[in-house]
């Protein structure tokens, strides 16, 4: 007897070749997908790198302007550095804490000047003194800052 109609779905072999090319094209969009994420994440942490070195920028750079004396140094986790200016005198200790926060206490007050910075180093040479922030984020690159003509003169 003759059969009059068609065998209707799929081959077992042919559902494994459909099976495959969509994981191929899975697999291929997953990693474009993973190089953005990547991307996205650098970047992210790039931009967080320069607002916390412009954050720490607004402090330091004011009151190392206003500062009686500068002396050179490192700022980090185990040394902080010390600044007096004013006529009364205003004291401004400037740390760096455990989380990575850059510390501004003013007459005994702490507050957070900027977040994700390692350290600060003050170069001092007669009238100019150079600052380098050190962000915290992998891949930043540190901030060199230059403070010039003091109202005061020189240090």
């Amino acid at each position: 007897m003759r059969r009059t109609t068609l065998q209707r779905g799929y081959t077992i072999v042919e559902a494994l070749i459909g099976i495959t090319i969509l994981s191929i094209v899975t697999l291929v969009m997953a990693s474009t997908f993973l190089v953005g994420v990547r991307t996205i994440s650098n970047e992210a942490r790039v931009i967080a790198a320069d607002g916390a070195a412009s954050d720490a920028s607004l402090s330091l750079v004011r009151d190392l302007n206003s500062a009686v004396t500068v002396t050179a140094g490192t700022i980090n986790a185990a040394t902080p550095m010390t600044l007096t200016y004013g006529s009364a005198p205003t004291t401004v200790v400037y740390s760096v804490d455990a989380s990575r926060n850059l510390i501004r206490t003013v007459n005994g007050t702490a507050q957070v000047a900027a977040r994700g910075i390692t350290s600060v180093t003050i170069a001092v040479t007669g009238c100019y003194t150079t600052i380098t922030i050190q962000p915290s984020a992998v891949g930043a690159t540190a901030s060199t800052l230059n403070v010039s003509n003091r109202p005061g003169g020189c240090f």
